[in-house]
């Protein structure tokens, strides 16, 4: 009986390693941006019912919209910015999660698209998700932005 009981142990513990390489084997990298690329972020929701989005292309050029207040702002990110940009987004890792989706009433919604020259990655976050997923440097560098050309 007991050697039932440590070749089961054996093989629970054998099997959840095998999962967790496989699911670390399967973490969805970012796409590389190269050539042509787009970065797109809705940040929606929230208690106010907040409604922005920012769009980054490859050549710097970024658009940013508040449709609460109706002002949408164009310009060009400086290369520093740009740089800072490109840093996070090869330096993310993306976890999605496991858990099924739930109800997050009043949390922010985050809908990013990254268009690279080769692969595309969409996925939508909320405050409950964000956490653990490797994409709050990301949102939080996006967001940054969007609160800074808004001002």
């Amino acid at each position: 009986m007991k050697s039932f009981l440590f070749s089961l142990s054996i093989a629970l513990l054998m099997t959840g390693c095998a999962s967790l390489a496989t699911q670390t084997a399967a973490t969805p990298a970012l796409p590389v941006l190269a050539d042509e690329w787009t970065v797109e972020m809705t940040h929606s929701g929230g208690i106010v019912g907040l409604m922005r989005a920012i769009k980054i292309s490859s050549d710097g050029s970024y658009t940013v919209t508040d449709e609460r207040t109706n002002k949408t702002i164009s310009g060009e990110l400086s290369k520093d910015e740009l740089a800072k940009l490109t840093e996070v987004i090869a330096s993310t890792n993306y976890i999605p999660s496991e858990k099924p989706k739930g109800v997050c009433a009043d949390c922010f919604i985050y809908d990013i698209e990254i268009q690279g020259s080769e692969k595309n990655l969409a996925v939508q976050l909320d405050d409950i998700s964000l956490p653990g997923s490797g994409m709050e440097n990301l949102v939080t560098f996006l967001r940054g932005l969007i609160d800074s050309f808004l001002k």
